[in-house]
């Protein structure tokens, strides 16, 4: 096995280590409160063209396992498990769960959480602290109708 064929293999199992830890941490992040992803269309858009992709690159890893090109095998392996890393990311973009937030793409336990702010009447702004950045924020855009629902929890978690 030459050399570049081990380090794709190790680059492998450690993208498949961040998909498993990835949905072990979803798995305990609590039930979902309140679910403000912007549009069903695009997370649907986007999972459907993950999907396409990993049909393509299954079809690419056999046409090279024909060839016997192990290289190109872990390649093709590379970037399903990526797909399947943006699919899990993408259905958690904006959402307020029991044990935290997600916001931008990561999870933010309610420790991590400074501080919130209503910046327009269905506009939610949260500041965070980060292990880079100290004091990032983002903003939720909230249905009208779960704004209460939106109060309550947060009031509940974060004691600025």
């Amino acid at each position: 096995m030459d050399t570049l064929t081990k380090v794709s293999l190790l680059i492998n199992i450690f993208v498949f280590l961040m998909i498993l830890k990835k949905l072990y941490i979803i798995s305990h992040h609590g039930k979902i409160i309140i679910n403000a992803n912007k549009s069903r269309f695009w997370a649907r858009f986007s999972v459907i063209f993950w999907i396409v992709l990993i049909i393509l690159w299954c079809i690419l890893g056999y046409s090279n396992y024909m060839h016997s090109t192990y290289y190109s095998i872990l390649l093709a392996v590379l970037w399903i498990e990526i797909s399947i890393f943006n699919i899990v990311r993408d259905l958690h973009k904006s959402e307020i769960r029991e044990n935290g937030i997600y916001g931008s793409g990561h999870f933010y336990n309610w420790s991590k959480v400074q501080s919130y702010s209503w910046i327009l009447p269905t506009t939610i702004e949260f500041e965070v602290n980060t292990f880079f950045k100290t004091n990032y924020s983002f903003e939720f855009i909230i249905k009208e109708e779960l704004k209460s629902k939106v109060n309550e929890t947060v009031q509940k978690y974060v004691h600025s």
